[in-house]
């Protein structure tokens, strides 16, 4: 019973930051798409025809590493919010894992592995540090 409700509440609370980080990231898309349609509404006022290709590409550019760093802000956020929760679900699998019968306990030290080691993946691709062990 107490595996399945702290399992329970780890899903809850990675889902939830999961829609946290979501929300944030479709809140700086539009912000993007403000920034990209006030741009367009700039180049057409100057009455150009044909932007200098430089110029937009330099714009775009500025947009890309803009977004890389908000992208970058955002996991540091969620990571400094879910590192406490992992640490509490770890605790708590460590007290009961060795209550459980041997096949179960077998995968549950499975499924740990797995997810230690999707989370070093996600972390090496977002450029944030090990897992604190």
């Amino acid at each position: 019973m107490a595996v399945t409700t702290t399992l329970k509440d780890a899903a809850y609370v990675t889902v939830g930051l999961g829609v946290l980080g979501f929300q944030k990231a479709q809140v700086r898309r539009v912000e993007l798409m403000k920034q990209v349609e006030e741009a367009t509404k700039q180049l057409r006022s100057t009455g150009a025809t044909r932007p200098d290709p430089s110029k937009v590409l330099g714009a775009l550019e500025a947009q890309v590493v803009d977004a890389a760093h908000t992208v970058r802000e955002l996991a540091k956020d969620i990571d400094a919010r879910i590192v406490p929760v992992r640490e509490q679900v770890q605790g708590r699998l460590d007290a009961i894992e060795g209550q459980l019968p041997s096949q179960v306990r077998d995968l549950v030290k499975q499924a740990r592995t797995a997810a230690l080691d999707t989370e070093g993946q996600v972390r090496s691709r977002l450029g944030l540090a090990a897992a604190p062990a």
